[in-house]
């Protein structure tokens, strides 16, 4: 027997898990079913644990960490999203946003797939203990990123959904409205376009051809799934959706947990780091400029929130804009940006 099977074995059972239980998440909201949330929220931890326990033997097997190259970084991110969701509402459900991190886990998984999965052993800047602090503590700041981008996604799609008394016109300002309207149909419009144009970006790199022709299959998938369901996403989402201002406070509550460990694992430990590996604590590598500029978006974000009072579709809108350079960090920098940190 391979000896990877049973690391994919886990990675297939955890990834049926979770469709199983975002299409038991789905129901439950449609018919108002308590025990389908229930039983969605088991299959979740259930899919949570056989992905741990996938990425713990592929340490074992491998002899270090799972956050080497873009697979690994792909699948164990995912996990840490589903458990960053599941975690976030423990004490109070909120169904969209565990579904929201199922979904956004299997789309990580499948963009997964398209890279090589063969275990390969360090490149010598990459065989440190540093690996284990700098990407993990990353990887967790991340993943609360991603929780705080669904319920900034959500609470967009809230507001939308509100009306005035005239029961005509939404309650949002012109300047709110084109904002809200931008996260909840320019954005998707822009992911599939920004796929596509790295999909075509990389016909000209010999060595991701392969990568290339499954990316394509992917966003073809993708694309399929959203014009199926854009239509009956629309009925009634502001009767499912939960009160504006607990996704605003939940989002804050996702980025205050996020930021410190995205700062002392992305920065300061890849800081000391890079001074034991290459002589030099900063270089302005491509990798390090756009982690700072996550950085800078985040700190931005919680200065006009707990400064200046800012709230509402204002700090959603910096939310998105943050998660959105938080992935170019971790997609573009290394499949169109040439740098130290550049691997698939």
């Amino acid at each position: 027997m391979n000896n990877n099977n049973p690391e994919i074995f886990m990675f297939v059972v955890a990834l049926l898990s979770y469709l199983v239980a975002f299409a038991l998440y789905s129901v439950s909201l449609g018919f108002k079913r308590q025990k389908l949330y229930n039983f969605a929220r088991i299959l979740n931890w259930i899919g949570a644990m056989f992905a741990l326990s996938a990425l713990l033997y592929r340490w074992y097997t491998a002899g270090h960490p799972p956050l080497s190259n873009m697979y690994e970084s792909l699948v164990t991110l995912s996990t840490f999203i589903v458990l960053a969701g599941l975690m976030f509402t423990s004490k109070e459900s909120v169904t969209l946003v565990e579904a929201g991190s199922v979904a956004t886990a299997v789309l990580m998984i499948g963009i997964a797939s398209v890279f090589p999965s063969n275990v390969r052993p360090l490149v010598p800047a990459l065989n440190s203990y540093w690996l284990h602090l700098h990407v993990s503590l990353a990887f967790l700041g991340e993943a609360c990123f991603a929780i705080a981008f669904v319920l900034s996604y959500l609470y967009c799609l809230k507001r939308l959904s509100e009306r005035s008394d005239n029961a005509e016109e939404t309650c949002l300002s012109r300047k709110e409205k084109i904002a809200c309207y931008a996260v909840a149909w320019v954005l998707p419009v822009l992911f599939f376009v920004g796929m596509g144009a790295l999909a075509y970006s990389l016909g000209s790199k010999p060595a991701y051809a392969e990568v290339r022709y499954n990316l394509w299959i992917v966003i073809a998938i993708l694309a399929f799934m959203l014009l199926f369901l854009a239509k009956y996403l629309w009925r009634g989402l502001g009767k499912i959706l939960p009160d504006a201002q607990k996704l605003d406070n939940l989002t804050y509550r996702a980025i205050a947990v996020g930021f410190p460990l995205f700062t002392v694992g992305g920065l300061i430990f890849g800081m000391i780091w890079a001074n034991k590996a290459w002589g030099r604590y900063w270089g302005w590598d491509p990798k390090e400029t756009w982690a700072l500029i996550t950085f800078f978006v985040y700190s931005i974000y919680l200065h006009v929130r707990l400064v200046r009072g800012w709230g509402g579709v204002s700090t959603a809108c910096l939310s998105v804009m943050g998660f959105i350079v938080t992935m170019f960090t971790l997609f573009g920098v290394n499949l169109l940006i040439s740098g130290l940190h550049s691997y698939i």
